[in-house]
């Protein structure tokens, strides 16, 4: 996954601009039409740093994983043949393989057939307070972590691009994440370009060398790139310095 531009400002149905920047924390769809559901759900979730997005059929669900990033997805098994299938369309999505995936039950009958077809939790109607909470507790931290993957976090630090057809040369980095990030950089790019990149995260005394290739690139300097091959001690130094970010975001 790698590092993107900032999106622009979308508007709401009324026509008034609004910032497309996600809540920090984890973003879940949950896929009901129960209303009884959906407010249980949301209250208990409210109490920990899970946002919620409802949709009331699975159809407008796929719609929605196609279009934008989730951390888990908690579908409710109302309709059992759509619920199923939508749990197995989410595990072949690139974005959402590792989303965790909640399956709210009839009964616990249908429980072998959630977990075959991918969830990675379940939980049977009535939904009893205790055992949701201990579920959604159990879940939360790898909600966190598929949410650090795709983290872009903004930071602004010389970067040093060189490659065997070019001088090496500064640019500036606009965010970055476990798997790449954005620049803007004075010389032009080529999209598939390999590179090499030397820079020092903030707070570490060594600079750090990463290879990797350009998704994208437009005519004002603005640069994707995504990592192609980062050493182990680069990745565990990289990983820790986002998941420290990350949580200060999330208990803000």
């Amino acid at each position: 996954m790698s590092a993107c531009w900032p999106q622009p400002k979308s508007q709401d149905h009324e026509g008034n601009h609004k910032s497309a920047k996600a809540p920090m924390g984890v973003r879940v769809l949950l896929v009901s039409g129960d209303i009884q559901i959906i407010d249980t759900l949301c209250q208990s979730m409210e109490k920990m740093a899970m946002h919620a997005e409802v949709c009331s059929d699975a159809g407008a669900a796929t719609r929605k994983l196609c279009h934008a990033k989730f951390e888990a997805v908690m579908v409710d098994f109302n309709k059992a043949a759509a619920a199923l299938e939508l749990v197995k369309r989410s595990r072949e999505m690139t974005s959402h393989k590792g989303a965790v995936v909640l399956a709210i039950l009839n009964d616990s009958n249908e429980m072998p057939g959630a977990f075959q077809a991918g969830a990675n939790f379940v939980i049977a109607k009535p939904l009893l307070p205790a055992i949701l909470t201990r579920t959604l507790k159990a879940a939360y931290p790898l909600m966190v972590r598929e949410k650090r993957r795709y983290y872009r976090c903004p930071l602004q630090i010389p970067v040093r691009i060189s490659s065997a057809s070019r001088q090496e040369f500064a640019a500036t980095s606009v965010n970055i994440s476990e798997g790449g990030m954005a620049l803007t950089s004075p010389v032009p790019l080529q999209v598939r370009e390999k590179i090499n990149l030397t820079l020092t995260f903030p707070g570490m005394e060594r600079a750090a060398k990463i290879s990797g290739e350009v998704l994208w690139a437009d005519d004002r300097g603005r640069v994707g790139l995504e990592f192609v091959y980062t050493p182990a001690t680069v990745m565990e130094q990289l990983q820790a310095w986002l998941s420290a970010r990350l949580e200060e975001c999330l208990d803000d």
